[in-house]
């Protein structure tokens, strides 16, 4: 080597460029500079590291999303960003605009508190969705019950005809493969017995008024890390149901533009 390239130290290059890419396709920041900094363990190194950072971040994000962000898009995991950001014919559309009933999924599959078994085995076999609002005789909403409940306790109505399960039993039993052909023997052999639910449902169910603002809406679901968010109208009868897949921008567009439109229409006309 010349003395003219002596002062190159390769280690700090290739410490320099190790940084630059784990900051462009993680966009760490303050965890990857303090793990480079444990790495070499000399403080002279630091204001290059995060400099370093915080370029390959600006430039990547200028580009495109994160390797994360991409993972989820490839494995369709419902991921919702802490602000919806909604655009209509290229321009930005705010929330605050529109109701939670505009993005809803409607009918709402519903369970009684006192349900007939092979009702309830019926709906669990028809249905795929991983809770059920649960409401009273009028139709009015008491709380929600999981699918998993559902079928922990089906599964122990069938093996030992008993309805009433413990909490220690819900956390020791897994509904097993055997659910479909549980399901099937209880929709034709149940007869005429019943279960109530009362026992099993979250009484605590969130809701929110069919009129709420859907800005509003998004940030309690995300807020709150929900799965699942029920509508109800004036006299809390269950209206429609929220999840993570109705609040994913490109469904809120879907649902939105065509209220959208017509509104443009109204004011043209």
């Amino acid at each position: 080597t010349t003395p003219f390239w002596a002062w190159l130290d390769p280690g700090a290059f290739a410490l320099i460029g190790a940084a630059s890419f784990f900051g462009g396709v993680s966009r760490l920041t303050m965890s990857l500079a303090v793990i480079l900094m444990e790495m070499t363990n000399d403080i002279q190194f630091l204001l290059p590291i995060m400099v370093t950072i915080m370029v390959s971040k600006w430039v990547g994000d200028l580009l495109t999303h994160s390797f994360y962000h991409a993972l989820l898009e490839v494995k369709c995991i419902p991921f919702l960003d802490s602000e919806p950001f909604i655009t209509h014919n290229g321009s930005p559309v705010s929330l605050e605009l529109f109701k939670a009933g505009d993005a809803m999924s409607s009918p709402v599959v519903c369970v009684k508190k006192d349900e007939s078994v092979s009702e309830l085995a019926e709906k669990m076999l028809e249905y795929e969705h991983c809770g059920f609002p649960v409401v009273n005789d009028q139709n009015q909403l008491i709380g929600s019950v999981t699918r998993r409940i559902l079928a922990v306790v089906l599964e122990f109505h069938f093996d030992q005809d008993r309805e009433n399960v413990t909490y220690d039993e819900f956390l020791q039993h897994d509904p097993s493969f055997r659910q479909k052909t549980i399901f099937d023997k209880l929709v034709t052999d149940s007869g005429d017995k019943r279960i109530n639910l009362d026992s099993y449902m979250n009484q605590s169910a969130v809701s929110v008024p069919l009129s709420f603002s859907l800005h509003r809406t998004y940030v309690l679901f995300r807020t709150l890390g929900l799965r699942h968010l029920i509508v109800t109208d004036d006299s809390n009868t269950v209206v429609g149901m929220l999840s993570r897949k109705d609040l994913m921008g490109h469904t809120l567009e879907d649902r939105l533009s065509p209220i959208i439109s017509e509104v443009i229409e109204r004011k043209a006309a």
